[in-house]
């Protein structure tokens, strides 16, 4: 598994001492990483240093999503040195170095075109764009975290995960749309509320649009289907007999399934232009 060890994490103040402010900024803000909290040193008075530093402070190395973003800030980084190959002051040796420490601590990078990645990274994720409506996206990040390990070691376990998901998910859209539930709803209860409330109820569609109205029905079959699957085999319900005809194939159906209807909910939430908030306008005029 690739790790952002001490030595890989020394590697981007390094280089970015002498690029401008601008280009940091716009290095981590193109993914998606906000600026953080001061973090000034004694014996570094590196206003560059510094800023890298903050960015960097913004990060929480045990969250998927976090370290796919700086993965993704290492690979640009780094195929802006390998562009610098003809100038006549290029050091082969700096590139050689990101290179070899970033393959030790377990990244990839293709000898063409040196993006960076990490063969182990998580298989299961939202974009920052569909996770940006959520005031705090913590237990989204926990379940993803759990199922990037769990799909091939642990199927049951991710099946549990992946309902879990879509219980979280349904209950942070309904929140976030200013919607009370029950702690005693039921998730497919869950599923039709949150949908409702983002427009994206099978009813809410016109006759005209009969093939969307049957796939939106369909997500909430597919949402009640994996709750279903999960009663069969999760390992939250004590059973008299192991299932152990649960396999990784069936977890990755589940957990598929999971991440469809989530992210849908997630981007319609987030969607500035989604059609509930036009509904919300009319109805706060009436």
């Amino acid at each position: 598994m690739a790790t952002f060890s001490k030595k890989v994490l020394r590697l981007l103040p390094d280089e970015l001492t002498n690029t401008i402010l601008r280009d940091i900024d716009a290095l981590f803000e193109d993914n998606h990483i906000p600026l953080g909290p001061r973090q000034p040193l004694d014996n570094d008075s590196s206003e560059r240093r510094e800023r890298t530093r903050r960015y960097l402070a913004s990060i929480d190395l045990g969250n998927p999503s976090h370290t796919a973003r700086l993965t993704g800030v290492y690979s640009d980084t780094l195929q802006r040195i390998a562009t610098r190959r003809r100038d006549p002051d290029f050091e082969p040796a700096n590139l050689d170095r990101w290179v070899r420490t970033l393959r030790t601590e377990g990244f990839e990078v293709d000898e063409t075109t040196f993006a960076v990645t990490d063969p182990n990274g998580p298989t299961v994720g939202f974009t920052a764009e569909a996770l940006a409506a959520l005031t705090d996206a913590g237990a989204i990040h926990d379940h993803l975290a759990r199922l990037g390990d769990a799909v091939d070691t642990d199927p049951r376990l991710a099946v549990s995960t992946a309902k879990a998901l879509i219980e979280s998910t349904a209950k942070l859209v309904l929140t976030k749309r200013g919607k009370t539930y029950s702690k005693a709803a039921k998730v497919p209860a869950l599923v039709t509320a949150a949908q409702e409330s983002l427009g994206l109820a099978a009813k809410a569609v016109s006759d005209e649009n009969a093939s969307l109205r049957q796939v939106l029905q369909s997500l909430v079959t597919l949402a009640q289907g994996v709750t279903e699957i999960r009663n069969q085999v999760g390992v939250d319900h004590g059973t008299e007999s192991v299932p152990t005809w649960v396999r990784p194939r069936h977890a990755r159906l589940v957990v598929g399934a999971a991440q469809v209807w989530c992210q849908l909910m997630l981007e319609t939430l987030a969607d500035p232009t989604a059609p509930w908030r036009y509904a919300d306008e009319l109805s706060a005029t009436d």
